[in-house]
């Protein structure tokens, strides 16, 4: 029966019509040849039931500024539908007799019959759909590492309330598309993560958002008394922090005795869940691309022990991405790793010393650098990680598995080739190029961002608390390269998302709004839906949150990744990390910080300093986005895990070079 809906699905070669029934067929195929060891056949059913027939709601056309142009006019056919008067007047009618003439000479509009984005179209053979995406992975720029995650076969997460869908334990896929070794390896591998903790993972996960409402809600200007507000905050720390009866350590897992379901504890266990293979998260070293690397010569070791021992492809390649990120491993990793590999006791011990020595040998070359003085040493600095997350596993705070790492967010395979596929003329070294400098904004801010802008970026146009009309949203979104909303939710209360689908756009968005991001189903089951899926079909990169924030602190964060990532309007403005934090949150006034050199405690305004001599701004909007996962500005778990990139890394050439060498 299972084979019959397969073969219904892929009636008519159409692989985009999924549904949550056809979803859930391939979803259980998947998890079947997984169980039966055809891993080909897995990785194919998973990459075709996370591209959604909604998402095909979203696609856009290519804009032009008069849609007229869109359709061409058949000559014959309007001459065969002309009546007998308007024949007959025809030989008199020069306009008419004009327009026909310039139809028949212009070239017929050619209709592209290749889709970009439906990668299996007439594909229903798996081998065949994997030899199609490996062609493709080695289309996609050499410098990413991509990873694919999905939620295994539980009919709860589809025909479920929102909560529900959430709450439903099922084993976790993570299938490694695209890592240093493609060229020589291309196949993708897939691992599956389960166990008897997982029910309990997905709770906790589930239940973050509504104990964080739970935690704000109410009417804080009755909150007048010192217990209130101390008690406010008790509830916020009890959510941010570790907090146990009791806590008992185990064999590299953790049992956990306590009611209490906080945000560093669902962190702390989703490693656990990922242990040993939390190292995947880890994409390509800067230096792998340098003069003098010596990637060649780890490569050789590697399949000099693996020829030795008749390792296939899949031990060969998990094998290499051990060792590259050896230095990062420990003993009780790197066993479990070669248990995993071998089930030979000889070979798992050779295996085990080999990747030691690697170990110690990285140890010893990085031991060399000074991290005191720059802690974004580009020595330690990775290419982009691209996570392509299942819709039912997009709540999870998958940044923070590895916070030194550049991460951005992809819906499906087919959604990443697609934009990718748009852009990819202006893509170098793994990123999007772009050159934020003259912009402007379209924003509903209140007193801290306006300020904010004002001093930072006062050249850029700004709209404050009004309703932006239709013509000024969409004539400064689609002819400008950056779009900065803040205010309540995402923005789309302001305009319809179809009309913003239908374009594609070169605009980065950032949406600093409570739940800009975050997917959520209004039904009793899935597809979810989300703000962000309207502007993601049109614009290369979307910054947003996938959960609720308080307001200054989104604020302190959103100015943080905004003065990061972009320039000053004038070189000699103090750095945003030496403004007084308190003075600018409470009363929007900016001067200088203690801390800060240019600090004169007699005069109210910034002393002039040159924000580049602090090496201040960064090219890659990821790697800003990364600085905020590592707590740098901002210490709350519950202020900075909710912030994600959706689709391609970008880069701002205006503030740093695109450059490896």
């Amino acid at each position: 029966m299972l084979q019959e809906h397969f073969d219904y699905v892929n009636k008519d070669g159409v692989s985009t019509n999924i549904g949550p029934n056809a979803r859930e067929i391939l979803l259980q195929l998947a998890e079947k040849e997984f169980n039966r060891g055809n891993l080909e056949n897995s990785i194919f059913h998973q990459i075709r039931l996370l591209y959604q027939s909604a998402q095909e709601r979203y696609r856009p056309r290519h804009f032009t500024k008069d849609n007229s142009m869109s359709k061409t006019i058949n000559v014959d056919e309007l001459l065969a539908h002309m009546n007998a008067d308007e024949k007959a007047d025809l030989p008199n009618n020069a306009l008419i007799q004009y327009a026909l003439k310039t139809f028949k000479e212009s070239p017929k509009e050619k209709v592209n019959s290749s889709d970009p984005c439906d990668i299996f179209r007439d594909i229903s053979e798996p081998s065949e759909g994997v030899k199609r995406v490996q062609d493709i992975c080695k289309q996609m720029p050499e410098e990413w590492t991509v990873l694919q995650l999905c939620k295994g076969f539980n009919t709860l997460s589809t025909y479920s309330k929102y909560s529900k869908i959430h709450e439903s334990d099922a084993a976790i896929y993570v299938t490694i598309l695209r890592h240093i070794r493609t060229c020589d390896y291309p196949k993708p591998i897939c691992l599956r993560f389960s166990g008897v903790d997982q029910k309990e993972l997905f709770n906790k996960f589930a239940c973050i958002v509504d104990r964080f409402k739970q935690c704000v809600e109410g009417d804080h200007r009755k909150w007048n008394t010192v217990e209130d507000k101390q008690h406010y905050w008790k509830l916020l720390d009890e959510l941010n922090n570790f907090i146990a009866v009791s806590r008992v350590a185990i064999y590299k897992k953790t049992m956990i005795t306590s009611p209490l379901k906080s945000l560093q504890l669902a962190v702390a266990d989703l490693k656990s869940f990922l242990f040993p293979w939390s190292f995947l998260f880890t994409g390509i070293p800067h230096t792998v691309f340098t003069a003098g690397n010596n990637m060649h010569e780890l490569w050789r070791t590697i399949d000099a022990f693996c020829d030795q021992y008749q390792w296939n492809d899949q031990s060969r390649v998990l094998l290499s991405l051990a060792a590259l990120n050896a230095h990062s491993l420990t003993n009780m990793q790197i066993e479990d790793v070669c248990t995993f590999l071998t089930g030979h006791s000889k070979q798992r011990a050779m295996a085990f010393d080999l990747l030691e020595q690697i170990r110690d040998q990285q140890e010893l070359k990085t031991a060399v650098i000074d991290l005191t003085k720059n802690d974004d040493d580009k020595a330690y600095r990775y290419f982009p990680c691209v996570l392509i997350v299942d819709e039912r596993l997009d709540h999870f705070y998958w940044e923070e598995i590895n916070i030194c790492q550049e991460f951005t967010r992809a819906s499906s395979f087919q959604s990443l080739w697609r934009l990718y596929y748009l852009h990819r003329k202006n893509m170098e070294h793994g990123y999007l190029k772009v050159s934020i400098t003259d912009d402007k904004n379209l924003s509903k801010m209140e007193l801290r961002m306006s300020t904010f802008f004002d001093y930072w970026l006062p050249h850029w146009k700004k709209i404050v608390a009004r309703k932006p009309t239709n013509d000024e949203f969409f004539k400064d979104l689609l002819t400008r390269s950056c779009y900065v909303y803040t205010g309540h939710g995402s923005g789309l209360q302001y305009i319809n998302g179809r009309n913003i689908a239908k374009h594609i756009l070169r605009s980065v968005v950032f949406l600093f709004g409570c739940d800009s991001c975050r997917l959520h189903t209004n039904g009793l089951y899935s597809e979810l839906i989300g703000a962000h899926l309207y502007y993601q079909a049109a614009i290369p990169a979307i910054i947003g949150t996938i959960m609720p924030g308080l307001d200054a602190n989104m604020d302190r964060v959103a100015t943080e990744i905004l003065s990061r990532w972009i320039a000053p309007n004038s070189a000699n403005i103090l750095p945003w990390n030496e403004v007084e934090m308190t003075s600018w949150i409470k009363k929007g006034i900016i001067k200088p910080a203690t801390h800060s050199p240019k600090c004169n405690k007699s005069s109210q305004s910034p002393l002039p300093s040159s924000s580049t001599d602090y090496n201040y701004n960064m090219g890659s909007l990821c790697a800003v986005l990364a600085r905020v996962h590592k707590r740098g500005g901002e210490s709350k778990l519950y202020n900075t895990v909710p912030y994600v990139c959706r689709g391609l890394p970008v880069w701002n050439c205006h503030v740093e070079p695109l450059t490896f060498n």
